[in-house]
């Protein structure tokens, strides 16, 4: 009777044991897509909070909700890889598609805002150049006037602004040809950007109310119900174990005496089990920033992480999307030149972008000159590539060295 009875406590034992371990992984993996989701939300939150202000304020942050964009991507995409891992996790498909609808829209209003503040950059350089030449320096101020009317006077204005356009395009006819095409371009462009501007409040009203907001709360009370059914859970298999512990003690009494200092020690092999399975389950984390050791670096890490209030993990969910979306961008672009180049001028338009958002000012101008070129002198580009192309390779190698170093810090 005691060997049988020492058997079905081991067995006991191994059941718990597993059960328990299974409940800790199952509770570690929730936990860490609670969180996750818990920064998505609070990410979603800061940019919502940038689109309260009004519309001049909005235009100038511009760049920050760019970032801000960027690193919500980042977290979906790390959303949606933990959860494909793990098993027994609440349905987040919803969360996923109504994330991503948002960040589409905010692509657009984004989109809008950096157009109109190339605009005004195109005129003000345009404005420059021609300051020479009195007539047509006024002809640019009066655009000027005009787009600043457009952004912030009310809609009834709206028909005095474009016959004031018209006017100017009028008075581009009787120019020589050349200027007259510089202003041509820039009206046909203010034309392009105030309509996208024009919807802009529209979107900025949709972002506010989005159903991703209710969609997160939402997720995050699903799984903190899961949360607590864990807890309950391995409460009720340790009590289970424990009856069974003490059934096994009644019947054993019966012909062998089980000692107070046998079930002690049994008990303390538990525990101790226990707690080696939890803190195996929580193994430290070490944030230590480690930068990689360049000459004459493309990436400004150290830009990065003010602009992230030091936060390293999310520098490097940042550049693990900047190495997946944009590597062989520039081969990309070269084929793209002859069947697609306005494709080919979107891509180095984004390209821009990204550079800005890292920090990589010598990217950002390479990828601009580019942008440009394709525009007004399309045979200036293979050259242009060449230097992008030197430029994105050591910005791509870079953020892999900075990548590779901080995976050692935390290991």
């Amino acid at each position: 009777m005691e060997g049988r009875a020492l058997k079905f406590g081991w067995l006991l034992l191994s059941l718990w044991l597993i059960c328990i371990g299974l409940l800790a992984t199952s509770y570690r993996s929730t936990s860490e897509t609670k969180e996750q989701i818990y920064e998505l939300g609070s990410g979603i939150q800061e940019l919502r909070e940038t689109l309260t202000f009004d519309s001049p304020y909005r235009t100038h942050m511009a760049d920050t909700q760019a970032l801000n964009i960027q690193l919500i991507y980042a977290l979906r995409l790390q959303i949606d890889t933990h959860y494909k891992k793990s098993w027994f996790l609440p349905d987040i498909h919803q969360l996923l598609f109504t994330t991503d609808r948002f960040i589409e829209q905010t692509q657009i209003y984004l989109d809008n805002n950096l157009d109109l503040l190339n605009l005004v950059e195109q005129i003000r350089g345009m404005r420059e150049g021609y300051k020479e030449q009195q007539s047509v320096s006024e002809l640019y101020l009066r655009l000027s006037a005009n787009v600043l009317d457009a952004m912030y006077s009310d809609n009834g204005s709206s028909p005095a602004i474009y016959r004031e356009l018209d006017q100017v395009y009028y008075l581009s006819t009787k120019l020589p040809l050349q200027q007259r095409q510089d202003l041509q371009q820039v009206l046909a462009q203010i034309s392009t950007v105030l309509g996208g501007y024009a919807q802009g409040q529209y979107i900025v009203d949709k972002l506010i109310t989005h159903d991703v907001h209710a969609q997160i709360a939402l997720q995050r009370n699903e799984f903190n119900q899961l949360l607590t059914r864990h807890i309950w859970l391995g409460i009720l298999v340790s009590f289970l174990t424990m009856v069974g512990y003490l059934w096994l003690i009644n019947i054993a009494t019966g012909s062998v005496r089980v000692t107070s200092a046998d079930l002690s020690n049994s008990q303390s092999q538990d525990a101790e089990a226990h707690e080696s399975n939890k803190e195996q389950s929580h193994p430290p984390v070490v944030d230590s920033p480690v930068e990689a050791e360049l000459g004459d670096p493309e990436i400004d890490f150290a830009k990065m992480l003010d602009s992230l209030n030091q936060d390293v993990e999310s520098v490097c969910m940042l550049l693990e999307v900047f190495i997946e979306d944009h590597n062989g961008d520039v081969e990309k672009i070269t084929s793209l030149l002859t069947d697609s180049p306005e494709e080919a001028q979107r891509k180095a338009h984004s390209l821009k972008g990204v550079g800005g958002n890292l920090g990589a000012s010598k990217l950002r101008e390479s990828a601009s000159k580019v942008e440009i070129a394709i525009k007004e002198d399309i045979t200036a580009v293979p050259d242009l590539l060449d230097e992008l192309k030197v430029r994105l390779d050591n910005a791509l190698e870079e953020a892999r060295i900075f990548l590779k170093e901080n995976a050692k810090v935390e290991s």
